[in-house]
């Protein structure tokens, strides 16, 4: 048996590799994408040529604009990818004719990132559970999510001291962690996803999974091992020994007979085109719409979240956020239509371990 790094056990050849349609579509494919990946990427961004070209763009420009956010320095209110063009939010006009200069779009808004991160910890302080708050970069706000059960009176009275900084969305449904009973990787009749293997004869995961469970086994019943490290709340992050002493391949299940290879890993931004891979819904795509949200659950708050649209659900927690070959994030949960995974190179660090 052969552990995928979407933490689902299936076995497979051990030289397991995909097929080219043609040799035009494999000259197509951007760089470090698998076939399977690049389509179901695309095809969120309306497919076609134009959409594979800006899945190719996406690491450059995501380099390109980090530079520039640090060059901005405290005139920054960060970056995001607009359909296939970088733009740097910045409060200043010098700021803005430096980015121009370097060939990306300026625009000049009214809050820097550290305004704007201020403003959300202020915000933050006050969460009760069912309530999240983060940065919407392109809009150049802190965003407020309310879900069905809060209790949110103190939250939202909050929130009106900064007037139009902070826009509040009421969401249909409730902020939870995905974990549930089944198959995949499993433990005290719970499933959860193994994110990605890492180096030590490790992988990691959510931290909701590891915190509630204390040793894992595949979806077979063959032992993978103990809970070694656990991060929640506060994070969400955990990681599991390979005791079992199961094969650990730097890919990711993409749930059709192919496989994903990582070869690093990286932080989402708004804007940026994720796949995600779980074991309860397989591999979806989407697009990464805010970052740095701490989300509060019936379990405690987690900082530092970014979110999707793609689609996930009860059994996905721990599962791989990736782009291309690198990979971006963990599964966290989901509520009002969103998903919410934790940047994976923060975990990584914690634990002193890493993707390979």
């Amino acid at each position: 048996m052969t552990l995928s790094r979407s933490g689902a056990l299936v076995a497979l050849a051990a030289a397991a590799t995909l097929v080219p349609l043609s040799t035009s579509t494999a000259q197509a494919l951007p760089a470090g994408y698998s076939e399977p990946v690049a389509r179901a990427a695309a095809a969120t961004l309306g497919g076609g040529a134009d959409a594979m070209a800006r899945l190719a763009a996406q690491p450059g420009l995501v380099d390109k604009g980090e530079r520039l956010v640090a060059q901005a320095g405290d005139s920054s209110a960060g970056m995001w990818l607009d359909h296939g063009t970088l733009v740097v939010n910045v409060v200043s006009q010098k700021a803005a004719d430096g980015v121009r200069a370097a060939g990306a779009t300026a625009e000049i808004v009214r809050h820097s990132m550290t305004e704007l991160a201020s403003v959300r910890d202020a915000v933050a302080a006050t969460l009760p559970a069912d309530t999240a708050a983060g940065i919407d970069v392109r809009a150049n706000q802190v965003v407020v999510q309310i879900g069905d059960s809060a209790k949110a009176g103190a939250l939202t009275a909050k929130a009106a001291e900064f007037g139009d900084t902070v826009r509040v969305e009421h969401l249909d449904g409730s902020f939870d962690t995905t974990i549930s009973g089944g198959d995949a990787i499993t433990g005290s009749g719970s499933r959860c996803s193994l994110g990605f293997s890492t180096t030590g004869n490790t992988g990691i995961t959510a931290g909701h999974c590891t915190s509630a469970i204390p040793s894992w086994s595949d979806a077979n019943g063959a032992y993978y091992g103990p809970s070694v490290g656990a991060s929640f709340p506060g994070n969400d992050y955990g990681l599991i020994r390979n005791d079992g002493g199961l094969p650990q391949p730097d890919n990711v299940n993409l749930y059709n007979g192919g496989y994903q290879d990582i070869t690093g890993a990286a932080d989402p931004y708004q804007g940026l085109s994720v796949c995600k891979s779980g074991s309860t819904t397989g591999l979806t795509c989407g697009t990464v719409t805010a970052t740095g949200l701490t989300i509060c659950y019936a379990q405690g708050c987690v900082s530092n979240m970014a979110q999707s649209d793609a689609y996930v659900q009860p059994g996905d927690s721990g599962g791989s956020w990736f782009s291309g070959s690198t990979a971006v994030g963990i599964t966290s949960g989901m509520g009002g239509g969103y998903s919410y995974f934790q940047p994976v190179v923060p975990g990584l660090n914690m634990f002193g371990v890493w993707v390979f």
